[in-house]
């Protein structure tokens, strides 16, 4: 009698991955969803589950609507872009959406922008200026956007402002604020390196003088005390020769009034802002800072406004510099500019 032939074990794969083994059916396992995924889905996806069709037809919907409505539909094509690959992603996009990629990236940035932590209680309130204003906005800090939502201003317009004006005035406006930012930040940047340099030149020359007078060399507190003493007796006595109240004088050098106080009772010496607007208000600054009334050919009127402030105010940051050598330093330098004026 024949032997009988062993069964064989038929195992086939097919292009879904379903696996078909002895007669036994296989389905693959749906992968899981990367935190990525789930991140974009908890954030965006309003509890449910990730459909692609669905999202689809959410998307379609809110791209017809309001500001608002873009903002959902910007959620809705970062959860597609987060579940479907490149290019099924982009032929949605183009194809079932019929927009733009360019487009898409920025409804998706623009929902980013206006549902973050900080802004997300006022989206509603920034929407309401309309989705082309919504995108002028976009490159504001999302501190400013609160603040300008909840009462406070931006390039210093209000919210009703920026609702009335036109999409071209808000964008000049930008740009505008944003130019005189950049050039602000710059001569911040030219005036600390112009104070540095000064700042060492005049250890350069006080040094030697120092030193022949055989003064010993002073710690930081000893010559703070030195040279910035009386400075608040005298910036009071000025302002009161002005005839100017401590609150209003405050408020014209743009302090305020406790920093005033604290100024004239010597708990804090003024920045070098602070100076320059007192001089305009008519203040001797060369008697607040040394004790010393100026005439018409003072230190006082060596250099610039700004600069003038801030040379005087660089001698506390100048170890071992007295008040005398820099009387002697602000009147060497009146000479100069007075040799100069006959020349």
């Amino acid at each position: 009698m024949a032997k009988k032939k062993a069964a064989t074990s038929l195992s086939v794969t097919t292009a879904d991955n379903i696996t078909i083994a002895g007669g036994a059916i296989a389905y693959p396992e749906k992968k899981a969803e990367n935190s990525a995924q789930q991140e974009v889905m908890a954030r965006f996806g309003d509890g449910l589950p990730y459909e692609r069709e669905r999202i689809v037809h959410e998307a379609r919907f809110y791209m017809a609507q309001s500001a608002e409505a873009m903002l959902e539909a910007g959620k809705r094509l970062i959860i597609l872009k987060e579940n479907e690959p490149h290019g099924e992603f982009t032929e949605i996009v183009t194809e079932k959406l019929g927009m733009a990629h360019r487009t898409a990236n920025s409804i998706m940035k623009a929902a980013l922008k206006y549902t973050s932590p900080l802004l997300q209680k006022n989206s509603l309130t920034l929407a309401s200026l309309g989705k082309a204003k919504l995108f002028e906005l976009m490159t504001e800090d999302d501190e400013d956007l609160a603040e300008l939502a909840e009462g406070g201003t931006i390039a210093g317009l209000t919210l009703d402002e920026v609702d009335r004006m036109s999409v071209r005035e808000l964008r000049a406006t930008l740009r505008k604020d944003e130019a005189a930012l950049k050039r602000s930040q710059q001569l911040v940047a030219e005036k600390e390196k112009q104070l540095q340099q000064l700042s060492q030149q005049l250890t350069d020359k006080t040094f030697p003088s120092a030193a022949s007078d055989k003064q010993a060399p002073l710690d930081t507190q000893q010559w703070v005390t030195l040279t910035l003493e009386g400075v608040g007796d005298r910036l009071k006595s000025e302002r009161l020769r002005l005839g100017l109240s401590q609150e209003s004088f405050a408020e014209r050098c743009g302090v305020k009034k406790l920093t005033q106080y604290n100024y004239e009772k010597s708990e804090r010496h003024p920045d070098a802002g602070y100076l320059i607007a007192a001089k305009a208000l008519g203040v001797d600054l060369l008697y607040v800072m040394t004790g010393e009334r100026s005439d018409e050919a003072s230190a006082l009127d060596v250099v610039r406004d700004e600069e003038e402030a801030e040379v005087l105010t660089a001698f506390r940051h100048i170890p071992g510099e007295t008040r005398e050598v820099a009387k002697r330093t602000l009147t060497a330098m009146a000479e100069k500019k007075t040799a100069r004026r006959r020349a």
